[in-house]
Protein backbone atom coordinates (compact mmCIF):
# COMPACT_ATOMS: atom_id res chain seq x y z
CA UNK A 1 0.00 0.00 0.00
CA UNK A 2 1.28 3.50 -1.12
CA UNK A 3 2.29 5.88 1.99
CA UNK A 4 0.96 9.21 1.54
CA UNK A 5 4.51 11.09 0.81
CA UNK A 6 5.81 8.14 -1.77
CA UNK A 7 2.13 9.05 -3.36
CA UNK A 8 2.26 12.85 -3.45
CA UNK A 9 6.04 12.68 -5.22
CA UNK A 10 4.28 10.19 -7.89
CA UNK A 11 1.13 12.15 -8.90
CA UNK A 12 3.85 15.47 -8.54
CA UNK A 13 6.37 13.71 -10.98
CA UNK A 14 3.17 12.41 -13.23
CA UNK A 15 1.43 16.15 -13.18
CA UNK A 16 5.19 17.75 -13.78
CA UNK A 17 5.71 15.35 -17.11
CA UNK A 18 2.22 15.58 -18.54
CA UNK A 19 2.68 19.48 -18.29
CA UNK A 20 6.17 19.55 -19.65
CA UNK A 21 4.93 17.23 -22.52
CA UNK A 22 2.30 19.79 -23.00
CA UNK A 23 4.84 22.58 -22.99
CA UNK A 24 6.50 20.89 -25.34
CA UNK A 25 3.56 19.68 -28.09
CA UNK A 26 2.95 23.45 -28.39
CA UNK A 27 5.45 24.83 -30.71
CA UNK A 28 4.31 21.41 -33.15
CA UNK A 29 1.69 19.44 -35.12
CA UNK A 30 1.32 16.03 -35.50
CA UNK A 31 1.93 14.69 -38.89
CA UNK A 32 -1.83 13.94 -38.92
CA UNK A 33 -2.99 17.82 -37.46
CA UNK A 34 -1.11 18.88 -40.50
CA UNK A 35 -2.74 17.48 -43.12
CA UNK A 36 -5.81 18.17 -41.88
CA UNK A 37 -5.13 21.89 -41.36
CA UNK A 38 -3.89 21.76 -45.45
CA UNK A 39 -7.35 19.60 -45.80
CA UNK A 40 -9.20 22.64 -43.91
CA UNK A 41 -7.15 25.28 -46.09
CA UNK A 42 -7.89 23.48 -48.83
CA UNK A 43 -11.62 23.77 -48.50
CA UNK A 44 -11.61 27.45 -47.12
CA UNK A 45 -9.69 28.23 -50.65
CA UNK A 46 -12.02 26.18 -52.79
CA UNK A 47 -14.99 27.87 -51.71
CA UNK A 48 -13.59 31.37 -51.67
CA UNK A 49 -10.39 32.32 -53.70
CA UNK A 50 -11.06 33.12 -57.35
CA UNK A 51 -6.87 32.32 -57.64
CA UNK A 52 -7.83 28.60 -56.60
CA UNK A 53 -10.45 28.58 -59.25
CA UNK A 54 -7.80 29.72 -62.42
CA UNK A 55 -4.66 27.87 -60.60
CA UNK A 56 -6.46 24.85 -59.11
CA UNK A 57 -3.92 22.53 -61.02
CA UNK A 58 -0.80 24.18 -59.61
CA UNK A 59 -1.67 25.03 -56.09
CA UNK A 60 -3.13 21.70 -55.69
CA UNK A 61 0.47 19.51 -57.23
CA UNK A 62 1.81 21.31 -54.72
CA UNK A 63 -0.21 20.90 -51.74
CA UNK A 64 -0.05 17.06 -52.69
CA UNK A 65 3.90 17.05 -52.87
CA UNK A 66 4.19 18.71 -49.24
CA UNK A 67 1.18 16.16 -48.06
CA UNK A 68 4.06 13.26 -49.50
CA UNK A 69 6.79 15.24 -47.19
CA UNK A 70 4.43 15.36 -44.05
CA UNK A 71 3.63 11.50 -44.58
CA UNK A 72 7.24 11.01 -44.11
CA UNK A 73 7.32 12.08 -40.56
CA UNK A 74 5.98 12.31 -37.30
CA UNK A 75 5.78 16.15 -36.55
CA UNK A 76 6.59 19.55 -37.72
CA UNK A 77 7.22 22.81 -35.88
CA UNK A 78 4.26 25.18 -36.52
CA UNK A 79 6.83 27.51 -37.49
CA UNK A 80 8.37 25.17 -39.72
CA UNK A 81 4.88 24.48 -40.88
CA UNK A 82 3.52 28.47 -41.91
CA UNK A 83 6.93 28.51 -44.02
CA UNK A 84 6.72 25.86 -46.13
CA UNK A 85 2.50 26.20 -46.40
CA UNK A 86 4.13 30.05 -47.65
CA UNK A 87 5.53 28.74 -50.62
CA UNK A 88 3.23 26.36 -51.51
CA UNK A 89 0.09 28.78 -51.92
CA UNK A 90 2.20 31.14 -53.90
CA UNK A 91 1.51 29.41 -56.39
CA UNK A 92 -2.45 30.62 -56.05
CA UNK A 93 -0.56 33.93 -58.09
CA UNK A 94 -2.79 35.93 -55.47
CA UNK A 95 -0.54 39.16 -55.09
CA UNK A 96 -2.50 39.96 -51.77
CA UNK A 97 -2.27 36.32 -50.25
CA UNK A 98 -0.43 36.63 -46.73
CA UNK A 99 -0.16 33.63 -44.67
CA UNK A 100 1.59 34.47 -40.71
CA UNK A 101 2.04 32.56 -37.67
CA UNK A 102 0.63 33.82 -34.99
CA UNK A 103 1.76 31.74 -31.93
CA UNK A 104 4.22 32.79 -29.46
CA UNK A 105 6.82 30.04 -30.80
CA UNK A 106 8.47 31.67 -33.32
CA UNK A 107 11.59 33.84 -31.57
CA UNK A 108 12.86 35.86 -34.51
CA UNK A 109 16.49 36.31 -34.19
CA UNK A 110 17.38 39.60 -36.90
CA UNK A 111 20.34 39.95 -38.63
CA UNK A 112 21.42 41.90 -41.56
CA UNK A 113 23.93 41.81 -44.38
CA UNK A 114 26.98 44.09 -43.72
CA UNK A 115 26.15 46.27 -47.28
CA UNK A 116 22.68 47.02 -48.52
CA UNK A 117 21.72 45.72 -51.87
CA UNK A 118 19.55 47.72 -54.44
CA UNK A 119 17.92 45.70 -57.60
CA UNK A 120 19.73 46.44 -61.03
CA UNK A 121 19.29 44.98 -64.37
CA UNK A 122 19.17 41.38 -65.55
CA UNK A 123 18.37 40.26 -62.43
CA UNK A 124 21.57 41.96 -60.71
CA UNK A 125 22.21 43.42 -57.46
CA UNK A 126 24.46 46.21 -56.10
CA UNK A 127 25.55 46.35 -52.82
CA UNK A 128 25.83 49.91 -51.17
CA UNK A 129 27.13 51.30 -48.37
CA UNK A 130 24.73 54.18 -47.37
CA UNK A 131 26.09 57.88 -46.24
CA UNK A 132 24.37 60.85 -45.00
CA UNK A 133 21.16 62.15 -46.45
CA UNK A 134 20.08 58.83 -48.05
CA UNK A 135 22.70 58.57 -50.54
CA UNK A 136 25.08 55.47 -50.99
CA UNK A 137 28.51 54.43 -52.65
CA UNK A 138 29.22 51.14 -54.03
CA UNK A 139 30.60 48.12 -51.25
CA UNK A 140 33.38 47.29 -53.37
CA UNK A 141 34.87 50.98 -55.96
CA UNK A 142 35.96 48.05 -58.19
CA UNK A 143 33.00 45.32 -57.84
CA UNK A 144 29.73 46.84 -57.16
CA UNK A 145 27.65 43.79 -58.24
CA UNK A 146 26.61 41.19 -55.80
CA UNK A 147 26.71 37.86 -57.93
CA UNK A 148 26.21 34.98 -55.31
CA UNK A 149 26.10 34.37 -51.59
CA UNK A 150 27.70 31.41 -50.31
CA UNK A 151 28.44 30.22 -54.03
CA UNK A 152 24.67 29.86 -55.11
CA UNK A 153 23.70 32.93 -57.93
CA UNK A 154 21.85 35.76 -56.89
CA UNK A 155 18.80 35.01 -58.91
CA UNK A 156 18.91 31.19 -58.05
CA UNK A 157 19.31 32.36 -54.30
CA UNK A 158 15.94 34.40 -54.54
CA UNK A 159 13.89 32.05 -56.65
CA UNK A 160 14.66 29.77 -53.75
CA UNK A 161 14.07 31.74 -50.69
CA UNK A 162 11.71 34.01 -52.03
CA UNK A 163 8.89 31.45 -53.43
CA UNK A 164 6.22 33.90 -52.23
CA UNK A 165 6.46 36.34 -55.43
CA UNK A 166 6.87 33.73 -57.53
CA UNK A 167 4.33 35.05 -59.66
CA UNK A 168 4.71 38.04 -59.41
CA UNK A 169 5.88 40.26 -62.57
CA UNK A 170 8.98 39.91 -63.48
CA UNK A 171 10.75 43.49 -62.61
CA UNK A 172 8.73 43.19 -59.23
CA UNK A 173 9.97 39.52 -57.80
CA UNK A 174 13.04 40.94 -58.54
CA UNK A 175 13.07 44.23 -56.79
CA UNK A 176 10.45 42.18 -53.52
CA UNK A 177 13.43 39.44 -53.44
CA UNK A 178 16.06 42.20 -52.91
CA UNK A 179 14.17 44.19 -50.64
CA UNK A 180 14.37 41.55 -48.42
CA UNK A 181 18.13 40.84 -49.02
CA UNK A 182 18.38 43.92 -46.96
CA UNK A 183 16.65 42.65 -43.91
CA UNK A 184 18.36 38.90 -44.40
CA UNK A 185 16.53 37.32 -41.60
CA UNK A 186 13.42 37.51 -43.65
CA UNK A 187 14.68 35.77 -46.47
CA UNK A 188 17.26 33.21 -45.33
CA UNK A 189 16.69 31.65 -41.34
CA UNK A 190 18.99 29.60 -39.69
CA UNK A 191 21.92 32.11 -39.21
CA UNK A 192 22.70 34.61 -35.78
CA UNK A 193 24.68 37.46 -35.99
CA UNK A 194 28.05 37.40 -36.86
CA UNK A 195 27.94 34.32 -38.54
CA UNK A 196 30.15 34.05 -41.80
CA UNK A 197 29.17 34.21 -45.31
CA UNK A 198 30.86 34.03 -48.28
CA UNK A 199 29.85 36.60 -50.93
CA UNK A 200 31.18 37.14 -54.55
CA UNK A 201 31.20 40.51 -56.13
CA UNK A 202 31.99 41.05 -59.41
CA UNK A 203 32.52 44.06 -61.56
CA UNK A 204 30.10 46.37 -63.87
CA UNK A 205 31.63 44.77 -67.01
CA UNK A 206 31.35 41.37 -65.24
CA UNK A 207 34.51 40.47 -66.63
CA UNK A 208 36.37 40.20 -62.89
CA UNK A 209 35.44 39.13 -59.75
CA UNK A 210 36.56 38.78 -56.07
CA UNK A 211 35.31 36.84 -53.16
CA UNK A 212 34.92 38.06 -49.47
CA UNK A 213 34.13 36.42 -46.19
CA UNK A 214 31.86 38.84 -44.11
CA UNK A 215 30.02 38.40 -41.29
CA UNK A 216 26.13 39.02 -40.53
CA UNK A 217 25.39 42.06 -38.69
CA UNK A 218 23.13 43.30 -35.91
CA UNK A 219 22.66 47.08 -37.78
CA UNK A 220 19.97 47.09 -40.78
CA UNK A 221 22.11 48.64 -44.05
CA UNK A 222 18.49 49.27 -46.23
CA UNK A 223 18.82 50.68 -49.65
CA UNK A 224 16.27 53.35 -50.72
CA UNK A 225 14.79 54.87 -53.95
CA UNK A 226 14.70 58.70 -54.37
CA UNK A 227 12.12 60.01 -53.22
CA UNK A 228 10.43 56.82 -51.31
CA UNK A 229 10.85 57.75 -48.09
CA UNK A 230 8.42 61.05 -48.81
CA UNK A 231 4.56 61.15 -47.14
CA UNK A 232 1.98 64.13 -46.90
CA UNK A 233 2.67 65.89 -43.25
CA UNK A 234 -0.40 68.16 -42.33
CA UNK A 235 0.95 71.13 -41.64
CA UNK A 236 4.40 70.61 -43.01
CA UNK A 237 5.38 73.29 -45.87
CA UNK A 238 8.74 72.15 -46.14
CA UNK A 239 8.16 68.23 -46.60
CA UNK A 240 4.99 68.92 -48.34
CA UNK A 241 7.00 71.39 -50.56
CA UNK A 242 8.99 68.49 -51.82
CA UNK A 243 5.49 66.64 -53.11
CA UNK A 244 5.00 69.82 -55.75
CA UNK A 245 7.22 71.37 -57.74
CA UNK A 246 6.92 73.15 -61.49
CA UNK A 247 9.88 72.39 -63.83
CA UNK A 248 10.90 74.66 -66.63
CA UNK A 249 8.04 75.36 -69.51
CA UNK A 250 5.74 74.98 -67.07
CA UNK A 251 5.48 71.22 -66.61
CA UNK A 252 3.94 70.83 -63.32
CA UNK A 253 4.69 67.70 -60.53
CA UNK A 254 2.75 66.10 -57.83
CA UNK A 255 3.96 62.88 -56.36
CA UNK A 256 1.38 60.87 -54.85
CA UNK A 257 3.04 58.43 -51.80
CA UNK A 258 -0.04 56.72 -50.83
CA UNK A 259 -3.48 55.74 -52.64
CA UNK A 260 -5.33 58.59 -49.95
CA UNK A 261 -8.47 58.03 -48.40
CA UNK A 262 -11.53 61.59 -48.74
CA UNK A 263 -12.88 60.47 -44.92
CA UNK A 264 -9.21 59.51 -43.49
CA UNK A 265 -7.35 62.02 -45.63
CA UNK A 266 -9.32 65.38 -45.73
CA UNK A 267 -6.17 67.96 -45.04
CA UNK A 268 -4.68 66.04 -48.09
CA UNK A 269 -7.51 66.53 -50.33
CA UNK A 270 -7.81 70.31 -49.74
CA UNK A 271 -4.23 70.66 -50.38
CA UNK A 272 -4.29 68.76 -53.50
CA UNK A 273 -7.39 70.52 -54.83
CA UNK A 274 -4.87 74.14 -54.00
CA UNK A 275 -2.01 72.59 -56.01
CA UNK A 276 -4.47 71.80 -58.64
CA UNK A 277 -5.77 74.69 -59.23
CA UNK A 278 -1.92 76.58 -59.79
CA UNK A 279 -1.84 74.24 -62.57
CA UNK A 280 -4.61 75.08 -64.33
CA UNK A 281 -2.72 77.01 -67.03
CA UNK A 282 0.27 74.25 -66.98
CA UNK A 283 1.53 72.49 -70.45
CA UNK A 284 1.87 69.67 -68.84
CA UNK A 285 1.63 67.12 -65.95
CA UNK A 286 3.67 64.75 -64.12
CA UNK A 287 1.88 62.41 -61.09
CA UNK A 288 4.26 60.19 -59.75
CA UNK A 289 3.35 57.13 -58.27
CA UNK A 290 6.62 55.19 -57.75
CA UNK A 291 6.44 53.35 -54.32
CA UNK A 292 3.38 53.89 -54.16
CA UNK A 293 2.13 50.55 -51.90
CA UNK A 294 -1.70 51.42 -52.88
CA UNK A 295 -4.85 51.71 -50.36
CA UNK A 296 -8.07 54.12 -51.19
CA UNK A 297 -9.29 54.49 -55.16
CA UNK A 298 -10.46 57.76 -54.05
CA UNK A 299 -7.58 59.59 -55.81
CA UNK A 300 -9.27 58.10 -59.38
CA UNK A 301 -12.56 59.35 -58.68
CA UNK A 302 -10.70 62.34 -57.49
CA UNK A 303 -8.42 63.03 -60.73
CA UNK A 304 -11.20 61.95 -62.91
CA UNK A 305 -12.61 65.22 -62.82
CA UNK A 306 -9.76 66.56 -64.30
CA UNK A 307 -8.75 63.54 -67.07
CA UNK A 308 -11.83 62.82 -68.30
CA UNK A 309 -13.24 64.92 -71.36
CA UNK A 310 -16.74 66.60 -70.27
CA UNK A 311 -19.59 64.22 -71.09
CA UNK A 312 -17.75 61.17 -71.37
CA UNK A 313 -17.82 58.09 -69.40
CA UNK A 314 -14.73 55.83 -68.90
CA UNK A 315 -14.90 52.54 -67.71
CA UNK A 316 -11.61 52.22 -65.62
CA UNK A 317 -11.76 48.57 -64.01
CA UNK A 318 -14.21 46.02 -63.98
CA UNK A 319 -14.46 42.63 -61.04
CA UNK A 320 -16.06 39.66 -60.24
CA UNK A 321 -16.82 38.74 -57.16
CA UNK A 322 -15.98 34.92 -56.20
CA UNK A 323 -19.29 33.52 -54.30
CA UNK A 324 -22.16 34.96 -53.45
CA UNK A 325 -22.54 38.82 -52.81
CA UNK A 326 -24.02 39.90 -49.39
CA UNK A 327 -24.27 43.50 -48.55
CA UNK A 328 -20.77 43.68 -46.49
CA UNK A 329 -19.84 42.34 -50.17
CA UNK A 330 -21.81 44.72 -51.91
CA UNK A 331 -20.37 47.91 -49.59
CA UNK A 332 -17.07 46.90 -49.88
CA UNK A 333 -17.06 46.34 -53.60
CA UNK A 334 -19.03 50.21 -53.71
CA UNK A 335 -16.04 51.76 -51.62
CA UNK A 336 -14.15 50.95 -54.43
CA UNK A 337 -16.55 52.41 -57.26
CA UNK A 338 -17.57 49.19 -58.66
CA UNK A 339 -21.63 48.67 -59.67
CA UNK A 340 -23.20 46.58 -60.62
CA UNK A 341 -25.22 47.27 -64.26
CA UNK A 342 -28.64 47.76 -62.96
CA UNK A 343 -26.91 50.27 -60.12
CA UNK A 344 -26.20 52.93 -62.85
CA UNK A 345 -28.98 54.98 -63.55
CA UNK A 346 -27.75 57.49 -66.06
CA UNK A 347 -28.45 56.41 -69.81
CA UNK A 348 -24.32 57.62 -70.30
CA UNK A 349 -22.85 55.53 -67.95
CA UNK A 350 -24.93 52.03 -69.29
CA UNK A 351 -24.10 53.31 -72.74
CA UNK A 352 -20.44 53.25 -72.16
CA UNK A 353 -20.33 49.86 -70.62
CA UNK A 354 -22.76 48.45 -73.61
CA UNK A 355 -20.19 49.68 -75.35
CA UNK A 356 -17.14 48.44 -73.74
CA UNK A 357 -18.68 44.76 -72.93
CA UNK A 358 -18.73 44.12 -76.65
CA UNK A 359 -14.99 44.40 -77.24
CA UNK A 360 -13.77 43.07 -73.75
CA UNK A 361 -12.23 39.90 -73.38
CA UNK A 362 -11.04 38.35 -70.28
CA UNK A 363 -7.47 36.72 -70.68
CA UNK A 364 -8.58 34.15 -68.06
CA UNK A 365 -11.07 31.18 -68.29
CA UNK A 366 -13.35 30.54 -65.43
CA UNK A 367 -16.12 28.49 -63.57
CA UNK A 368 -18.44 30.95 -64.45
CA UNK A 369 -20.96 29.58 -61.86
CA UNK A 370 -18.75 30.60 -59.36
CA UNK A 371 -18.87 34.17 -59.76
CA UNK A 372 -21.01 37.12 -59.51
CA UNK A 373 -21.90 39.18 -62.22
CA UNK A 374 -19.52 41.93 -63.40
CA UNK A 375 -19.23 45.26 -61.13
CA UNK A 376 -17.60 48.39 -63.11
CA UNK A 377 -15.79 50.86 -61.96
CA UNK A 378 -17.01 53.77 -64.76
CA UNK A 379 -15.01 56.89 -64.31
CA UNK A 380 -16.37 60.65 -65.66
CA UNK A 381 -16.30 64.38 -65.14
CA UNK A 382 -17.93 65.22 -61.94
CA UNK A 383 -17.53 68.82 -62.47
CA UNK A 384 -18.28 70.18 -58.90
CA UNK A 385 -17.22 73.46 -59.51
CA UNK A 386 -13.49 73.33 -58.11
CA UNK A 387 -12.21 71.11 -61.55
CA UNK A 388 -11.13 71.53 -65.25
CA UNK A 389 -10.61 69.34 -67.66
CA UNK A 390 -6.61 69.17 -68.04
CA UNK A 391 -6.80 68.24 -72.30
CA UNK A 392 -2.71 69.10 -72.41
CA UNK A 393 0.28 65.91 -71.91
CA UNK A 394 -0.25 63.88 -68.52
CA UNK A 395 2.25 61.86 -67.84
CA UNK A 396 1.86 58.79 -64.78
CA UNK A 397 5.21 57.42 -62.98
CA UNK A 398 5.38 53.83 -61.93
CA UNK A 399 7.65 51.75 -61.15
CA UNK A 400 7.87 47.82 -59.64
CA UNK A 401 6.74 49.03 -56.26
CA UNK A 402 3.49 50.59 -57.01
CA UNK A 403 0.99 48.44 -55.96
CA UNK A 404 -2.34 47.75 -55.41
CA UNK A 405 -4.81 50.52 -55.94
CA UNK A 406 -1.87 52.61 -57.25
CA UNK A 407 -1.73 50.24 -59.93
CA UNK A 408 -5.41 50.62 -60.62
CA UNK A 409 -4.77 54.13 -60.73
CA UNK A 410 -2.34 53.56 -63.83
CA UNK A 411 -4.85 51.32 -65.39
CA UNK A 412 -7.77 53.02 -65.17
CA UNK A 413 -6.12 56.20 -67.09
CA UNK A 414 -4.51 54.24 -69.74
CA UNK A 415 -5.23 54.29 -73.49
CA UNK A 416 -6.38 57.89 -72.64
CA UNK A 417 -5.62 60.01 -75.38
CA UNK A 418 -3.56 62.87 -73.51
CA UNK A 419 -2.23 59.84 -71.22
CA UNK A 420 1.26 58.31 -71.15
CA UNK A 421 1.99 56.27 -68.03
CA UNK A 422 5.92 56.44 -67.82
CA UNK A 423 8.60 54.19 -65.85
CA UNK A 424 8.63 50.40 -65.42
CA UNK A 425 5.79 47.77 -65.34
CA UNK A 426 3.84 47.94 -61.91
CA UNK A 427 3.02 45.42 -59.75
CA UNK A 428 -0.36 44.72 -60.08
CA UNK A 429 -2.74 43.85 -57.24
CA UNK A 430 -6.56 43.76 -56.55
CA UNK A 431 -8.41 41.68 -54.97
CA UNK A 432 -10.40 42.84 -51.96
CA UNK A 433 -9.02 40.77 -49.00
CA UNK A 434 -10.11 38.64 -46.42
CA UNK A 435 -8.75 37.00 -43.12
CA UNK A 436 -9.03 33.74 -41.48
CA UNK A 437 -8.08 32.32 -38.59
CA UNK A 438 -6.98 28.34 -38.07
CA UNK A 439 -6.71 28.07 -34.36
CA UNK A 440 -5.02 24.45 -34.35
CA UNK A 441 -1.74 25.87 -36.35
CA UNK A 442 -2.04 29.40 -34.95
CA UNK A 443 -2.08 30.44 -38.91
CA UNK A 444 -3.77 33.13 -40.52
CA UNK A 445 -4.61 33.74 -43.64
CA UNK A 446 -5.55 36.65 -45.93
CA UNK A 447 -6.46 36.47 -49.39
CA UNK A 448 -8.15 37.93 -52.35
CA UNK A 449 -12.10 37.04 -52.99
CA UNK A 450 -12.55 38.82 -56.68
CA UNK A 451 -11.07 39.10 -60.18
CA UNK A 452 -9.88 42.14 -60.90
CA UNK A 453 -9.78 43.28 -64.71
CA UNK A 454 -7.90 45.81 -66.35
CA UNK A 455 -9.68 47.33 -69.99
CA UNK A 456 -7.16 44.77 -72.02
CA UNK A 457 -8.78 41.93 -70.44
CA UNK A 458 -5.58 41.05 -68.16
CA UNK A 459 -5.84 40.56 -64.62
CA UNK A 460 -3.87 42.77 -62.40
CA UNK A 461 -2.68 40.22 -59.95
CA UNK A 462 1.15 38.63 -62.05
CA UNK A 463 0.42 41.20 -65.01
CA UNK A 464 0.68 44.51 -63.78
CA UNK A 465 0.32 47.45 -66.13
CA UNK A 466 2.92 48.04 -68.87
CA UNK A 467 4.39 51.71 -69.08
CA UNK A 468 4.00 53.66 -72.44
CA UNK A 469 7.16 55.04 -72.22
CA UNK A 470 9.87 52.69 -70.31
CA UNK A 471 12.64 54.38 -68.32
CA UNK A 472 14.77 52.43 -66.19
CA UNK A 473 17.01 53.39 -63.89
CA UNK A 474 20.65 54.70 -63.52
CA UNK A 475 23.28 54.06 -61.53
CA UNK A 476 23.19 57.59 -60.06
CA UNK A 477 19.83 57.42 -59.17
CA UNK A 478 20.78 54.08 -57.24
CA UNK A 479 23.44 55.82 -55.64
CA UNK A 480 20.77 58.86 -54.67
CA UNK A 481 22.55 61.11 -56.28
CA UNK A 482 19.81 61.85 -59.15
CA UNK A 483 16.34 61.66 -60.19
CA UNK A 484 17.42 60.13 -63.40
CA UNK A 485 13.61 58.94 -64.79
CA UNK A 486 11.87 61.98 -63.67
CA UNK A 487 14.86 63.91 -64.99
CA UNK A 488 14.78 62.12 -68.62
CA UNK A 489 10.64 62.61 -69.05
CA UNK A 490 11.37 65.77 -68.33
CA UNK A 491 13.93 65.72 -71.31
CA UNK A 492 11.23 63.69 -73.49
CA UNK A 493 8.64 66.38 -72.31
CA UNK A 494 10.75 69.77 -73.14
CA UNK A 495 11.64 67.90 -76.56
CA UNK A 496 8.25 67.42 -77.29
CA UNK A 497 6.92 70.75 -76.59
CA UNK A 498 9.27 72.14 -78.88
Amino acid sequence: MWNRPILSIILVSISCFLSCSSEKDICNLSSEEAISEIEKIEILLNDNSPYMNINNVRVKKALDIFIDNLNEKDKISKNEFSNKLKSVLAELGDRHFLLEYQGECNKEIKYYLPFSVAPWEGDKAIALIKKPKITFSYFLDNYPLLISINDQEIESFLKENDPENKHAPNLSKQALGIEKLNEFHKIKSGFNVDDKIKFTFSSMDSKSDTTMVLSLTESKNKWRDVNSFLSYSEGNEKINSLLFKKYENEVAYIKIPEMYSYSKDEDFFKWLNQKMDTVRDSNALILDLRNNSGGNRDLIDFFSKYFIAPNKNVIGNLSRYRGNVSQDTKEGLQSRNLFAYDVFKDDESKQAIDSFSQIFKPAVGIDEKLYSEYYYMVMSNKDNGNSHYFNYPVYIMTNEMTFSAASVFASSFKYLDNINIVGVSTDGASGMKKTYELPNSEIRITMSHMLSYQKDGELFDGTGTAPDIEIKRSVDQILGLEDFQLKKLLEIINSTEQ
